[in-house]
C-alpha cells in the first residue's frame, strides 16, 4: 500500500465533481485516500466509492486533518502557516493545485500533470458518479442559472430550446431547476409564457442531494450554462449541454460520457 494521500478540496459543486478523476487515480495507484469536503457533497458518493474515507471539511474548523507519519497532502489552497503545520504533523508532500485556473488544459488534466501522474484511460468520459442515464429521451431538465451571472446566457435562449423540446412531440415535458443564486431568473420563469405551459415545471431542490434524485427520476437531457448542477448531470451518465460563455471549455468542460460543449460566441452556437 502507498502512502496515505489527503484531499483537501473546498469550493463549489463543479470544483468537487471535477476533482473525482484525481481521486480515482490515486485509488487506482493503490494509495489509501481521505477526501475532506463540503458534507453535502460527500453525499453524492456512493458505493462505488466504498474505498475513499470521506470527512467533513468544515468540522476541521480550520485545524489541520490527523495525518500518519509520510502522508501527502493535495490542497487547493495556498497558506504559508498551515502548510508549516502539515510538515510538522508528519506529511511528507503537500501540493497545492490552483483552484481556479485561467489557461491551460483541462482542470483535472493539470492536476494530473502536476502530480506526475499519467491519468487512467478515458478519464474524461467517465460518469463518476454512476450510469443513472434511463435512455429515454422524455424529459429535458434546464438549468438556466449558475454561481454567476456573467456565465449565464440569456433566460430567453433556454425558454425557446423547451419550447422546441415540447413542440417535438406530444409526450415531451421539460423541467426548469434554479439554485441559490437564481432568484432574478425564477422571477423571469414565473413571467414567462412556457411556465403556463402544463407539460412544464419549475424546482428549486432544497439541498444537492435532492437535485441529485430528482434528476436521476426526470432528466433524459440536461441543458444549461457552466454551473454545478450541469456537472452533476454529466457524471450521472444524463446527455448533456452546457453553453459557455465567460470561462474556457477547455479547463471547465464537465467529465462524463454524454458531453456536448458549445462557446456561446462561435458559429455552432448561433445555429442553435
Amino acid at each position: 500500500m502507498m502512502p496515505p494521500i489527503f484531499f483537501l478540496r473546498g469550493g463549489g459543486l463543479g470544483d468537487f465533481l471535477l476533482t473525482l478523476p484525481l481521486l480515482k487515480e490515486a485509488h487506482f495507484r493503490d494509495h489509501q485516500v481521505c477526501l475532506y469536503a463540503r458534507s453535502n457533497y460527500l453525499q453524492l458518493l456512493d458505493h462505488d466509492w466504498k474505498w475513499l474515507e470521506k470527512y467533513d471539511l468544515d468540522a476541521l474548523g480550520g485545524r489541520i486533518p490527523p495525518l500518519s507519519e509520510g502522508s501527502q497532502v493535495i490542497a487547493f489552497w495556498h497558506d504559508d502557516e498551515w502548510q508549516r503545520q502539515l510538515e510538522q504533523a508528519g506529511a511528507s508532500r503537500i501540493s497545492t493545485l490552483d483552484p481556479c485556473p485561467s489557461k491551460g488544459d483541462h482542470f483535472a488534466r493539470q492536476g494530473f500533470d502536476y502530480l506526475g501522474w499519467n491519468p487512467f484511460p478515458k478519464w474524461k468520459k467517465q460518469a463518476y458518479l454512476g450510469e443513472k442515464w434511463r435512455n429515454e429521451d422524455q424529459g429535458l431538465w434546464i438549468h438556466p442559472g449558475s454561481g454567476s451571472r456573467k456565465k449565464n446566457l440569456p433566460f430567453e435562449y433556454f425558454q425557446l430550446r423547451a419550447l422546441e423540446w415540447l413542440s417535438s412531440r406530444d409526450d415531451r415535458r421539460v423541467v426548469f431547476s434554479f439554485g441559490e443564486a437564481d432568484d432574478h431568473l425564477y422571477r423571469q420563469w414565473e413571467q414567462s409564457d412556457i411556465s403556463k405551459d402544463s407539460r412544464t415545471q419549475s424546482i428549486q431542490p432544497s439541498s444537492v442531494l435532492e437535485l441529485c434524485e430528482k434528476m436521476t427520476e426526470q432528466a433524459d437531457q440536461f441543458l444549461g450554462n457552466d454551473s454545478g448542477p450541469g456537472h452533476l448531470a454529466a457524471n450521472l451518465g444524463i446527455p448533456t449541454e452546457i453553453c459557455f460563455c465567460a470561462t474556457p471549455v477547455s479547463i471547465w468542460e464537465p467529465t462524463g460520457p454524454r458531453v456536448i460543449t458549445y462557446n456561446w460566441d462561435s458559429d455552432s452556437s448561433r445555429i442553435l
